[in-house]
């Protein structure tokens, strides 16, 4: 008897950590069958011996499930409002934690960063930067980029935070001191402190609801009183009951903030 796609995952959790119950079937399957096709197989049951087989593989199929695209002002327009009304409240406390969590190859870090700088607050900003891709990681901490990661960055910052290279242009030390990049499961507690503001964009979507509400949850308890939560600009907290953790801020730029009686920032 073949092993079904619930001894697939099961195999996959087992060998590599990797919380395939945390997400939603359709797009994990899809993934999955990436690589099936890339092998030439078809059947579940085949691409479970295969990876038995092939220890290898697991690696491979991990960077396929967590495919990593971003660029750096991805949707500009958040940025914009992130540096022009929410930073700002920052300004009169003496250190201040950003966590970009799910930070890819660490462009949506680098940008808060920028926008850190731009209004003066970056020297007593620490920005924590985390994935579980290790390759994506490593690509974050080099800091060196193609063209392309730039489509969305205005010329005025690229020339000021970046600098040319063979390969691109690489960021400059005065933004990748304040951005310290690990791996981190967003499923396990955040070992550092208190963040004022949270970054995780375009991964509750590939959530079920049950781990969308751990998620939502581990984030307000990772957040300063007053803190803000940024998410996709696709995804909304309505329907998951942790929502009421938080008041929206802006609907179009899918910014909230901590409910608390304790708030520490302006409004």
């Amino acid at each position: 008897m073949g092993h079904s796609f619930q001894d697939l995952i099961k195999l996959i959790e087992e060998k590599t950590g990797f919380k395939c119950h945390s997400y939603k079937e359709r797009p994990l399957t899809r993934r999955i069958r990436v690589r099936m096709r890339a092998l030439g197989l078809r059947e579940f049951s085949e691409y479970y011996d295969f990876l038995n087989n092939n220890p290898g593989e697991f690696k491979t199929l991990l960077d396929t499930i967590t495919i990593n695209l971003s660029y750096f002002f991805r949707n500009f327009e958040t940025f914009e409002y992130l540096k022009n009304d929410i930073l700002p409240r920052f300004s009169d406390i003496p250190k201040i934690i950003f966590w970009s969590a799910g930070c890819a190859q660490g462009e949506e870090a680098y940008s808060l960063a920028i926008i850190a700088a731009e209004i003066g607050i970056l020297d007593k900003t620490i920005i924590y930067a985390t994935d579980i891709d290790d390759d994506a990681l490593k690509k974050a901490k080099a800091g060196i980029y193609p063209d392309i990661a730039f489509q969305y960055t205005p010329t005025k910052y690229r020339e000021k935070y970046f600098i040319k290279c063979a390969e691109g242009y690489q960021v400059k030390d005065e933004i990748k001191r304040n951005v310290n990049i690990f791996h981190h499961d967003l499923f396990d507690c955040f070992p550092y402190e208190k963040c004022d503001l949270i970054m995780c964009r375009n991964v509750l979507i590939y959530l079920s609801r049950e781990a969308q509400s751990e998620l939502v949850r581990r984030f307000n308890e990772a957040l300063k009183p007053g803190g803000y939560l940024v998410i996709g600009k696709v995804e909304l907290l309505l329907g998951i009951p942790e929502a009421k953790f938080f008041n929206i801020i802006n609907r179009a730029e899918r910014i909230y903030q901590k409910v608390s009686g304790d708030v520490s920032y302006g409004s």
